[in-house]
């Protein structure tokens, strides 16, 4: 029996198909699942005379694509190529501007939906896509198993208590290519870029964007802004992409359909109503009465410097909300709780209906 090994490089195909093995970027894992690999087949079913009720004597493939799922915890740049963290957001989104923070080595890069993402000449994903490069044992031997074609569908954000900050995303690719030699010497984030529990700071109220919607170069909550303190954050995010086999004489799917972007929000806090804060009460009778809108700015600030004055940090700014449900729970055992839920709409002044910005070393996403 080999060493037990297992670990993901994610390197962008600068054309969906050709994968990418050599400029890769390293990610922790929190769960060692290979991508599923799907396959649409059947018996040829024709009548051929007599032969027809004696059983198939054909099996034909008709098509493959395979579908993935990773968690792992948020760290603001991979190992080995920092940028790979932000590339995985802006095959989510489509649109990432980059800027570099003065004369120093911190850039800031604004992530937000496009529905232009695919287009040909838009400077944005065009054609672009992600190999997954799976790399464990076979017996004694380190094999790394190529995903290509990958397109990201969903990205969520979770948060709770005494954990990392947890990613999870959800992706949909063309073929699993032939193995090869594994990637050697995996690099790793350092634990400094980690966004954590202690790192977030949640609040909603009056928000500071500098810059041009919706090419904000920082987002910063206002000194009258409202922080909230949660016992568990939820931030679902879906693109509603789907994958679909053409007749273009390949058995896998080559184009890529955008549906509506929807973003759903759930905070579970104290049934409470404090002096001064943020009320659930409060919260929760202005639902009942009536159609309300309210934001969410959440703040990973690592505390890790990517230059002097700018630290590495994940900004996620949703500017409206609208509640879709949540009542207090009551029990015997303890005091009541109570989980807020929300859709998020698209708002005219940031220009998105949610947007990323992510804080690094990275020149570029």
């Amino acid at each position: 029996m080999g060493e037990s090994r297992f670990y993901l490089a994610i390197g962008e195909e600068a054309s969906r198909g050709t994968a990418e093995t050599t400029t890769v970027g390293f990610v922790p894992l929190l769960s060692g699942r290979l991508p599923s690999v799907e396959f649409d087949e059947a018996p040829v079913s024709e009548f051929r005379g007599e032969s027809s009720l004696l059983g198939p004597a054909a099996w034909v493939r008709k098509r493959r694509s395979w579908q993935a799922t990773l968690e792992l915890p948020f760290y603001t740049e991979a190992g080995g190529e920092p940028r790979m963290m932000g590339t995985l957001l802006k095959h989510l989104f489509g649109k990432a501007v980059s800027l570099q923070k003065g004369l120093t080595t911190a850039y800031g890069h604004m992530l937000y939906p496009s529905a232009r993402m695919y287009e040909e000449g838009s400077g944005e994903l065009e054609d672009r896509a992600l190999t997954l490069n799976y790399n464990l044992n076979e017996g004694e031997t380190i094999r790394n198993y190529p995903y290509v074609g990958g397109r990201v569908v969903s990205v969520g954000f979770e948060q709770t208590p005494g954990e990392p900050l947890k990613l999870t995303a959800e992706l949909t690719g063309q073929f699993r290519d032939t193995p090869a030699v594994a990637l050697q010497s995996p690099v790793f984030p350092s634990d400094a870029l980690r966004c954590d529990y202690t790192t977030l700071r949640l609040y909603t109220g009056s928000v500071l964007r500098e810059g041009t919607a919706p090419d904000f170069t920082d987002i910063t909550p206002d000194t009258t802004a409202t922080r909230i303190k949660p016992d568990r954050l939820s931030i679902k995010i879906d693109s509603g992409k789907e994958d679909v086999l053409r007749l273009s004489g390949l058995d896998y799917p080559d184009r890529t359909r955008l549906g509506r972007f929807t973003v759903e929000v759930e905070l579970t806090l104290d049934w409470e109503d404090p002096q001064t804060g943020f009320s659930s009460v409060q919260e929760f009778n202005s639902w009942l009465s009536g159609t309300e809108t309210t934001n969410l700015l959440c703040v990973w600030d690592t505390g890790t410097e990517a230059a002097t004055g700018y630290n590495h940090k994940l900004v996620v700014d949703i500017p409206r909300l609208v509640r879709v449900g949540g009542e207090p729970e009551y029990t015997h055992e303890k005091e009541p709780t109570i989980t807020l839920k929300y859709q998020a709409l698209y708002d005219d002044t940031a220009g998105y209906t949610i947007g990323c910005l992510l804080q690094n070393t990275a020149q570029s996403l």
